[in-house]
């Protein structure tokens, strides 16, 4: 019988559990071996992984890497502590609710509510090798029993009913086309009264085809189907939810991905190594300017928009 070991020495290449535990402690693989760095400190930026040229396609590990070096531990997007709270804590959430994170990636936000809240979470994405990454980060923070993340495809979403108290979502669901379809799933997902918060890219009077767009959109790593936050209010309602909060937070968005990349640039200023990072991170950068741009253009926006399914009547 063949098995994968779960011993990190062997001769054959490093599954993706052992490339990730060995980078997070420090380690450099060579081949199935590991080695310690000198010194008596993790040195991340002196670890070499054997990646592809630098590419926002994917998620290898380099660039799991340069997005955490950017963003923070388990971050694929820029929502730093502040933003976190101001996403869930009109929520209240606590020990009592059930939590569901979509769009969850290397699992640090839902870590972050476990802990601030002392929560019980569900994390919900659809690329497995995060997801992966994500279960085994948890692991190695202590927080296994707390969490609990699920792959899914969200343009046919289809999550364990009234199985959540709250469900939030960061900037993670402007690819779905099926948005109709999805927010129908996340209003069967929640309990009745259950809350939704998200946060997100959306239009503000620009057409989804608008010639202004394609370079954004065609730049995308996954591609990206943005509607107007008016129509983003009907969708939900048609779903079933009431919708009463919808704030645009475009300059706090803007402020805190170039702040980001400003204190990057910073730390590497003051002598801080990326290594081979060093060009991941440039090429995450074009991503990000190129989301700035359109924003700054006025032809994309982001939105933070509350919404409560209604206790049943019987």
């Amino acid at each position: 019988m063949s098995a994968e070991s779960d011993s990190p020495e062997t001769d054959t290449k490093p599954s993706m559990k052992h490339r990730l535990k060995a980078w997070w402690d420090g380690y450099e693989l060579d081949g199935g071996k590991r080695s310690r760095k000198s010194g008596t400190e993790p040195e991340r930026e002196k670890i070499v992984i054997d990646d592809s040229p630098p590419t926002v396609k994917g998620w290898s590990l380099a660039r799991q890497q340069s997005v955490v070096t950017l963003f923070g531990e388990g971050m694929t997007r820029c929502v730093p502590d502040d933003a976190k709270t101001k996403l869930t804590q009109p929520l209240g959430i606590n020990k009592a609710l059930s939590v569901a994170e979509l769009g969850s990636g290397l699992g640090g936000f839902s870590r972050w509510v476990a802990e601030e809240y002392n929560a019980y979470v569900t994390g919900y994405d659809s690329d497995q090798i995060l997801q992966d990454a994500a279960n085994e980060m948890t692991k190695m923070a202590g927080l296994a029993r707390k969490i609990n993340f699920l792959h899914c495809d969200f343009e046919n979403f289809n999550p364990k009913q009234r199985s959540a108290d709250v469900v939030y979502t960061s900037e993670a669901l402007f690819p779905v086309a099926n948005k109709a379809g999805c927010f129908a799933a996340i209003f069967k997902l929640l309990k009745p009264s259950g809350q939704f918060m998200m946060s997100d890219y959306m239009l503000d009077g620009t057409a989804p085809d608008a010639p202004e767009l394609k370079a954004w959109r065609d730049a995308e790593p996954i591609g990206a189907n943005p509607v107007d936050v008016q129509e983003t209010r009907k969708l939900l309602t048609a779903a079933g939810f009431d919708v009463s909060i919808a704030e645009n937070i475009t300059i706090e968005y803007k402020a805190n991905v170039l702040r980001a990349f400003a204190d990057y640039a910073a730390r590497t200023s003051n002598g801080e190594k990326s290594g081979h990072l060093h060009e991941w991170i440039l090429k995450e950068g074009e991503l990000w300017m190129g989301r700035i741009k359109m924003m700054e253009a006025g032809h994309l926006k982001v939105f933070r928009i509350y919404a409560r399914k209604p206790v049943e009547i019987i």
